[in-house]
């Protein structure tokens, strides 16, 4: 007897109703946007604010600055006391940084920073803090390694150990 082979059933086809398609594109042209959209700004955002600072000095100097950075320097240079910013930096003040232009005065004597370097000195002087602070501390860890005592091993001597192992058998 020949072995029964199952047939398949043929896969099932549905009429597909053809569409049109330069009426879809139409619409579809349609519906795009070409414009970019802005961003919707915040009712208290300034119109000349640190971001528009940090593009500023990207002009003006050919690098490109992180408002982190900038924020830092601008409270460096109102806690020294130059008078260059006028800002209280104390804890809790989250107030936006807001000038008129480009043309104030202080947005010119943070320009006047950037261009001397103060943010990549202060940068420096971070990390080579930072520096001292991890050797001070490899230091510290490797005094406190130094100052526990070490367990010392008994290294077992091999005479007397054998003159132990026979007294344990003559016993038994």
């Amino acid at each position: 007897m020949a072995p029964k082979t199952k047939s398949r059933p043929k896969p099932v086809v549905e009429e597909v109703d053809e569409l049109d398609d330069d009426v879809e594109l139409e619409e579809l042209s349609e519906d795009l946007d070409d414009t970019p959209k802005k961003k919707a700004k915040r009712a208290d955002a300034p119109e000349f604010g640190i971001q528009e600072l940090c593009a500023f000095l990207e002009r003006q100097t050919g690098k490109a600055y992180k408002p982190r950075e900038v924020r830092t320097l601008i409270r460096k240079m109102a806690r020294d006391g130059s008078g260059r910013v006028e800002r209280d930096i104390v804890p809790g003040n989250r107030a936006r940084y807001s000038w008129t232009g480009t043309k104030d005065p202080q947005v010119q004597a943070i320009l006047s920073a950037v261009k001397e370097g103060e943010i990549e000195s202060s940068r420096k002087e971070a990390l080579d803090k930072l520096k001292v602070q991890n050797q001070a501390k490899r230091d510290q860890k490797k005094a406190a390694a130094e100052a526990k005592p070490k367990k010392k091993v008994k290294v077992p001597d091999p005479d007397e150990d054998e003159d132990e192992l026979e007294e344990l058998d003559d016993d038994e």
